[in-house]
């Protein structure tokens, strides 16, 4: 846990779409982030069951790519992820969640 971290008592999880590239990849990537179990469904009911779970404070920080075809499937994925994401903060008060769309500089 970093300096930062300690001093807000808050475990902060950055999830960017722009890395994070599926569905399967994002998946994994808050089964290892934020500890669920090996045998985590990685689907939205899964993910919402674990969420729940939570028991220390935990902030999910989500960047949106705002050049990104809002009708791409990966895109409406986001989407329904983004909508379990808040909903479970709103059940779970150890749970914050924060979407923001960015636009990043393009490279070059």
């Amino acid at each position: 846990m970093t300096e930062q971290t300690k001093m807000r008592d808050i475990y902060e999880v950055p999830i960017d779409e722009r890395d994070l590239l599926n569905m399967d990849v994002i998946h994994d990537y808050l089964r290892v982030t934020l500890g669920f179990p090996e045998h985590y469904g990685k689907n939205l009911s899964a993910l919402a069951d674990c969420l729940g779970d939570i028991s220390e404070p935990t902030r999910l920080y989500v960047m949106r790519d705002a050049t990104m075809d809002p009708d791409s499937d990966y895109a409406m994925q986001m989407d329904r992820l983004c909508m379990v994401l808040l909903r479970s903060a709103r059940e779970n008060p150890m749970l914050s969640v924060s979407i923001n769309t960015v636009r990043w500089p393009s490279a070059g």
